[in-house]
């Protein structure tokens, strides 16, 4: 097959249909769109999906189009359809957007995500929404040469400045629209979250960048106390060419992710009629089958985000109707999560120890817990995510340390006390809470008197003192040691100048 692909490329297949495609669909904006020619749709549809197969699994065509500039056409079309997806009446009229795109018929714009996505990530990087490829870093790869990572970064770039990030935004809020049952997040809306992953990827620092001196400033000016608001991006906005990525973001509200989700539990609290944390297990055998998985991709998108800096994702989340939509969001995963775990970890173990006896049914629902149908892998990457982002979310920003108190008992921060015991008892899952525990508490009383109450202030104090020692006598931190992704170190959740002041302020309670 790899064979096939590459010949495709060296043949001109791929070539012929990028700009047989592109003829199409410039065709279509002298020719009154779409609607004025059936035939023609079917034309672009057809184009559309042998360029998608064409190029998929073929690093080497991803690179032909971005070098040979065969993509960039379909920029201005593919971001004109994006928020029409699912509304064929209104993409039939749509006149052409700002680029002079005109929308491709529906049935062409997710194989036109998947090409544009391809191209955008480059050779070597096909991993899923929001993942990081950190364990292959022995694998090898194949390389871009130096001209085709430059018009890669160039296509991104036009990517965003022909609003791609606003155009998924809407293209996300389209699951918004009310529906007369509870319905699996769609193929569209997926492929356009990985589209996302493929702009965050190519502008994100690095996972594990350490938050430096800048973070402490304003703590540190006000006596200790978290009440002002310190300098916490990693790039800033008017850097090149992350900048015009990280106001795109702030402009959306990161993209509307968190709205995307907040739809779905909005549609199953209309089905059941209660709301879906009065009873997280009711409320998850109502959700879409695939709420778990899209949720993690989801969460995992606004941990990348976060890597710009924790102020980029807590001022685009700042406005009083998305702190709510936020506060709601967290709130339910970590209770789904909680009430599934024992479920998904005990129907897991049966369904393993069926497999070694031979006695597997492959059911669909064989080893996945009771309610949300999710196996004990997909709450824990779910857990995982969610807890990183409530770290950085609160990080150093009172106003979020106090919306962490909000409602009635439990409480979001009272949830976090009472996650599954493994997040207490293992080194990797210790390693995954413990520094949010540090984040949501320093400088907050009332968040610290509740992980009094509820936990050990000991422990927090001691997992500072016990990375901090680690530091000092160049060892491995707790998250390495646990083999957990860089993005999960201590110094890339809390600034490292502030560790001994989170030591001391942990004792003195």
């Amino acid at each position: 097959a790899a064979a096939a692909l590459a010949a495709a490329v060296t043949g001109g297949l791929v070539r012929a249909l990028a700009e047989a495609l592109a003829e199409s669909l410039a065709a279509a904006v002298t020719g009154g769109g779409f609607v004025a020619s059936p035939a023609a749709a079917v034309t672009c549809v057809s184009l559309a999906v042998a360029l998608d197969a064409a190029s998929a699994n073929s690093p080497l065509a991803a690179e032909h189009l971005v070098v040979e500039n065969l993509v960039a056409p379909l920029v201005p079309h593919l971001v004109a359809g994006l928020g029409l997806v699912g509304d064929p009446a209104a993409a039939a009229e749509a006149t052409p957007g700002a680029g002079g795109g005109v929308p491709p018929p529906t049935a062409a714009l997710e194989p036109l995500i998947h090409v544009v996505t391809r191209v955008a990530k480059g050779p070597g990087k096909d991993v899923g929404v929001g993942e990081e490829d950190w364990r292959a870093e022995g694998v090898p790869k194949r390389e871009a040469c130096a001209r085709s990572r430059a018009m890669r970064a160039d296509f991104v770039e036009l990517l965003v400045a022909s609003g791609a990030v606003d155009a998924l935004a809407s293209l996300f809020a389209l699951h918004d629209r009310p529906k007369q049952d509870v319905e699996p997040v769609p193929p569209a809306i997926i492929a356009g979250l990985r589209m996302l992953e493929a702009l965050l990827d190519a502008r994100v620092p690095a996972p594990g960048a350490e938050l430096g001196e800048d973070h402490a400033a304003g703590i540190r000016s006000s006596g200790g106390a978290a009440a002002s608001r310190p300098a916490t991006s990693l790039v800033t906005d008017c850097e090149s060419p992350a900048g015009s990525l990280i106001a795109a973001l702030r402009e959306t509200a990161l993209a509307g992710l968190p709205s995307l989700l907040t739809s779905v539990l909005l549609q199953t609290e209309a089905t059941l009629r209660i709301p879906v944390l009065q009873d997280p297990a009711a409320a998850a055998r109502a959700l879409p089958p695939n709420f778990v998985g899209v949720a993690s991709s989801v969460l995992r998108l606004l941990n990348a985000t976060a890597r710009f800096g924790p102020e980029v994702a807590q001022d685009a989340l700042s406005s009083p109707d998305l702190r709510v939509e936020t506060h709601h969001l967290l709130s339910f995963i970590l209770a789904l999560c909680a009430s599934e775990w024992d479920s998904a970890v005990a129907n897991g173990a049966e369904a393993e120890k069926r497999r070694k006896s031979g006695k597997s049914s492959d059911a669909p629902g064989e080893g996945r817990s009771d309610n949300a149908r999710a196996t004990a892998a997909e709450l824990e990457d779910l857990l995982d995510q969610t807890v990183l982002f409530i770290g950085a979310f609160a990080l150093l920003c009172p106003a979020n340390q106090d919306m962490l108190c909000w409602g009635r008992a439990p409480t979001l921060m009272q949830r976090l006390p009472d996650l599954p015991f493994e997040y207490y008892s293992s080194p990797e899952k210790i390693a995954v809470l413990f520094p949010t525990l540090v984040s949501v508490a320093f400088g907050h009383a009332t968040n610290r008197r509740l992980i009094a109450h509820e936990l050990s202030l000991e422990m927090v104090r001691d997992f500072v003192r016990e990375e901090a020692g680690a530091r000092r006598d160049g060892k491995p931190g707790a998250a390495q040691r646990a083999g957990l992704p860089p993005q999960f170190a201590f110094a890339a959740r809390f600034p490292r100048t502030l560790w001994g002041d989170a030591s001391e302020y942990f004792e003195a309670a």
